[in-house]
């Protein structure tokens, strides 16, 4: 059995095309990233900075229990209002509901302060 062998441009052309595919899939598992940021920006951020609080407040307290010659104790805190966690767990959705309802009034407010400090308004005076 005869086995075919490649040219050299076809090779190229073979590698063409598969540097054009990986190029297209990473591509799209770009975009598919970037829309999942985009999607989730507030509660990545909250959960990182929830996260790096966490881990100085146990830091500290690491430190704080090492350093006493008693037992050690453990760490309470209060409990949270169940509101109030309520809140926390959903501020990326209420803060993206709120500036979808709030925006058309700051875009309007933004419109009629830039058109005025372009054109001016006169006031008419009152005697």
């Amino acid at each position: 059995m005869k086995t075919y062998k490649l040219t050299p441009l076809e090779e190229l052309h073979l590698e063409k095309k598969r540097v054009r595919e990986e190029r297209i899939i990473s591509g799209q598992r770009l975009s598919y990233q970037i829309q999942y940021l985009g999607d989730n920006w507030g509660s990545l951020l909250t959960k990182g900075v929830t996260s790096s609080i966490r881990g100085k407040i146990t830091n500290a307290v690491d430190n704080f229990s090492s350093g006493s010659s008693g037992s050690l104790t453990p760490f309470v805190t209060k409990q949270m209002n169940p509101w109030l966690s309520l809140v926390l767990s959903n501020l990326p959705q209420i803060g993206s509901a709120a500036w979808r309802l709030s925006k058309p009034a700051v875009i309007a407010f933004a419109a009629k302060k830039i058109t005025s400090m372009i054109f001016g308004h006169k006031r008419s005076k009152k005697k």
